[in-house]
């Protein structure tokens, strides 16, 4: 099976998913209570589950990743462009680059080779200037695996206050409707749209 053979795409044929979860999230129960003026403990859990989908749903709006969390992103091929794009900024930092051969083996990709754009949106890998991409030849499909990290940071405060209060808007309709919609309220959408990143690599 010759590469050239396969469709080739900007991004590789890229697929990736959240292989760490934040462990904490943006807003707080005892948050939405008073944003929303619910009295009580009893409905807690209730709030606690429409935070935590409502944070998953906003992370996908906005295309970005709110409390720090590890992302494991596969490709196809190394493309021919400047630079790898990663999903879900702002990237803090990349853990490994590796090719993987059809037993699932990794080689890792020495970080000498290459340095990371933190500051870009999206944040970005780029080879250095004398150095050569990696090659796989001995598998064509999830070839090329990159583990990285994302999000503003490790707590609360470090994500802007407009998407948390974007986020509360959200959570009060969830908890009056007893149902969360998949696109945010009318209310939330001009707060969270200051931090929505549009363009290729955002899902």
């Amino acid at each position: 099976m010759s590469i050239d053979a396969k469709p080739l795409s900007k991004d590789g044929n890229r697929t990736w998913k959240i292989t760490t979860e934040p462990t904490v999230e943006p807003i707080t129960v005892d948050e939405v209570k008073i944003f929303a003026r619910i009295d009580g403990v009893d409905e807690d859990s209730l709030i606690e589950g429409f935070i935590k989908t409502v944070r998953e749903l906003t992370e996908a709006y906005l295309g970005r990743a709110l409390i720090t969390q590890t992302i494991t992103m596969l490709m196809d091929y190394w493309p021919n462009v400047d630079a790898i794009e990663f999903p879900r900024p702002p990237l803090q930092s990349v853990t490994s680059v590796s090719t993987v051969d059809e037993d699932d083996s990794e080689t890792v990709f020495s970080s000498d080779n290459y340095y990371v754009i933190t500051e870009s949106i999206p944040g970005k890998l780029v080879i250095k200037q004398g150095c050569t991409a990696p090659i796989n030849t001995d598998r064509y499909v999830g070839g090329f695996k990159f583990v990285f990290v994302a999000g503003y940071g490790d707590t609360a405060v470090d994500t802007p206050s407009s998407i948390k209060d974007g986020m509360k808007l959200w959570v009060a309709n969830a908890y009056e409707n007893r149902a969360v919609n998949t696109e945010p309220p009318p209310s939330a959408k001009p707060l969270l749209d200051l931090h929505k990143v549009v363009g290729f690599g955002m899902v």
